[in-house]
């Protein structure tokens, strides 16, 4: 993969013009974009109800929502009837579907229901359609500074199981539509919620229901919006654009009656034909749908704020220590990858010498397709086993799968929000990518086939999903506002 910057010349560089990017980019360069009487309306709203806000979140911390344990399924049901009671406040039409069944340590039981929310249904409006998710996977006790399920502040951050990832977002947007409605405005948008209670059991059941309401619910949506990831600071505002796709494989190896070589070794061959010492992947056409990137393309890798190559170079191999932020962060983000993990032997009681396995991640980026990967992998370990003339049994399975998402950001949804953020924040926001990947994006991105805008609303350190997760007082309040602005924006877009 080429890095166009590396031999770039100021006569080689690709300049986009304005009648692309349009006026934002003009707004950009003074970072001040005027905020609307009815918008500021709002704004002092959130500000005058910031201890009716804390004490909302502070309740919906409580609830231990993990739909991963059998043993806190009656919690999950609670906060169902927690938000439906939000919802009813709010004045939303809403109903909740039984998606199907799971079993959980020994136990088949309902999926948690997907809730389907609306307010209202003017046609001369567009429909934002949010993505929103209430569960939260089990906290490590022992490694929490508090308790998990009571709101902490500390430092000026709130702490707290799902503060930043799922329970603040949804807290946020319950309270932009509160704060239209205790304004007397009118939303500018018609909003459509969806709330799952699986996100991190890989939106069991999604995929299989939302396509039953395509034609009725979301007909009319314009484009989707999630709140999820986090900023690479604390300081600079970042929108998300797109994340990484994973592979998961298990190589194993048996050993045969008549094979007089050591599986390990055998396992050890294979696994260099894989992936060199410095992270080449070996796989025959691997990178072959891999897209060019352009020195357009590297031009907003280079306006990345809050990341410094320097803060993490002890720490890079020997080969990386020299690389710069732009090729740093396109291979977390940008470029497929290959990780090897450990070799694993049986360690039962009557020890089996016969078989070991080795997992190994493949990272795919977009235009990479799951199937077509699986296919050439399974295919060069197949060949490599051939061409070593190993008389071991090899097999090579895909065990898990995820899809990378990739979202065009000169779309003017995309535009909206950056508009929003410089309203609130009064700083243009970073263009991200994520090196995760993210499972209700992908199933949303799929089914519904509309434009997704990523939106993170908390800052690095809020540690989403993990042990002390927190949200910033900044983040609480002004996320609220984004979103706020968000609306409007959307609003003024011109078909």
């Amino acid at each position: 993969m080429v890095y166009p910057h590396t031999y770039r010349t100021e006569h080689s560089e690709t300049r986009t013009t304005n009648a692309v990017y349009g006026e934002y980019y003009e707004a950009r360069n003074s970072k001040k974009i005027k905020v609307q009487p009815e918008l500021l309306k709002v704004l002092q709203y959130v500000d005058s109800n910031r201890n009716q806000f804390l004490d909302d979140l502070a309740e919906i911390v409580q609830f231990k929502s993990i739909s991963g344990r059998y043993k806190y399924r009656h919690e999950v049901q609670k906060t169902i009837h927690f938000t439906e009671n939000w919802l009813n406040r709010l004045n939303m039409k809403y109903e909740c579907f039984n998606i199907g069944h799971y079993d959980l340590e020994g136990h088949k039981i309902r999926i948690p229901s997907v809730i389907l929310a609306s307010l209202g249904h003017d046609s001369k409006k567009k429909t934002v359609a949010v993505y929103l998710h209430l569960d939260v996977p089990e906290p490590d006790y022992s490694k929490w500074q508090s308790d998990p399920w009571t709101l902490t502040s500390k430092n000026k951050k709130y702490y707290g199981c799902g503060t930043s990832c799922g329970k603040g977002p949804v807290m946020m947007w319950f309270h932009v539509i509160q704060a239209f409605q205790g304004s007397n405005i009118d939303l500018p948008v018609n909003i459509k919620l969806i709330i799952e209670f699986m996100n991190h059991e890989n939106s069991m059941g999604l995929s299989a229901f939302l396509p039953t309401r395509v034609q009725d619910f979301f007909y009319d949506v314009y484009n989707v919006v999630v709140c999820e990831s986090e900023w690479l600071g604390e300081k600079h505002p970042c929108l998300c654009y797109g994340c990484v796709g994973l592979l998961h494989f298990e190589l194993s190896i048996t050993k045969t009656e008549h094979s007089k070589s050591d599986i390990k070794e055998d396992m050890r061959k294979i696994l260099a034909q894989l992936v060199d010492d410095q992270e080449h992947i070996l796989i025959r056409n691997f990178g072959e749908y891999v897209e060019q990137i352009t020195p357009d393309e590297e031009k907003v890798y280079e306006r990345i704020k809050d990341f410094d190559a320097d803060d993490i170079r002890d720490s890079l191999p020997d080969f990386k220590k020299n690389w710069d932020k732009v090729k740093l962060l396109m291979s977390f983000w940008r470029l497929p990858s290959l990780y090897l993990h450990e070799m694993l032997e049986c360690t039962c009681e009557k020890k089996d010498s016969s078989k070991i396995k080795a997992m190994f991640t493949i990272k795919i980026v977009p235009r990479q397709v799951v199937d077509k990967v699986e296919k050439i992998t399974k295919n060069h370990v197949k060949n490599v086993t051939k061409e070593l003339q190993l008389e071991n049994e090899v097999e090579c399975e895909l065990v898990a799968s995820k899809r990378p998402w990739f979202e065009n950001f000169q779309l003017p949804c995309y535009n909206a929000a950056k508009r929003a953020y410089m309203q609130i924040y009064k700083e243009d926001p970073s263009l991200i990518r994520e090196a995760r990947a993210r499972e209700a994006v992908t199933i949303l991105d799929r089914v519904l086939e509309k434009s997704i805008v990523m939106m993170p609303l908390s800052c690095k350190g809020s540690n989403p999903g993990e042990v002390d997760e927190n949200i910033s007082t900044r983040n609480y309040y002004e996320g609220t506002k984004v979103i706020a602005a968000y609306l409007f924006q959307i609003a003024t877009i011109q078909d």
